[in-house]
């Protein structure tokens, strides 16, 4: 048996295989776990503006009822910024964890999440496919990242509320 193929290291092979499988499919459930939060949420916060909406626009309006659904929508915005950013802080610790895997105990031709983060950056990464075939992600792709999105979205509900609040003590 060479020194390639001892049981201890064919374990330990089979070992880390096992834990990055693991990390990455952490990785994927607490991705799809995010974006039902950020789904859930954006439907609540559509739900509130519209209550506040008809309030706004009904015969009777009700001033304080507007404040408080306001105020109740700007909670859920701070609420909503702190799951988003524990979400994202999860899932880099999930993709370096298997990026260290990869790059510590794989062998050296296995570099899926390793060359993520270049590709993310815009560096041109090489694939072995009927030879080397570069690729790289367009500058248009790399301008806003998803997780600066999400916090767009959330800091364009929150100035909703905000206006919506001020909108009530303005004469």
């Amino acid at each position: 048996m060479s020194e390639a193929q001892t049981p201890e290291k064919s374990d330990g092979l089979e070992a880390t295989l096992v834990g990055y499988q693991m990390a990455i499919s952490l990785w994927i459930h607490h991705s799809e776990q995010v974006w039902a939060r950020f789904n859930i949420m954006f439907v609540g916060h559509s739900i509130v503006i519209a209550a506040i909406g008809l309030i706004a626009t009904s015969q009777r309006p009700s001033p304080l009822l507007a404040i408080l659904l306001s105020f109740l929508g700007f909670f859920l915005c701070v609420l909503w910024f702190v799951l988003i950013r524990r979400g994202n802080e999860y899932a880099e610790y999930y993709t370096l964890t298997a990026r260290e895997l990869e790059e510590r105990y794989l062998p050296a031709h296995v570099k899926t999440v390793s060359r993520g983060g270049l590709f993310a950056d815009g560096k041109s990464v090489n694939l072995e496919i009927q030879g080397t075939k570069p690729l790289r992600m367009s500058r248009d792709a790399r301008l806003i990242r998803v997780s600066w999105a999400t916090y767009v979205t959330v800091l364009v509900f929150a100035a909703f509320y905000l206006i919506a609040i001020a909108m009530q003590f303005l004469p």
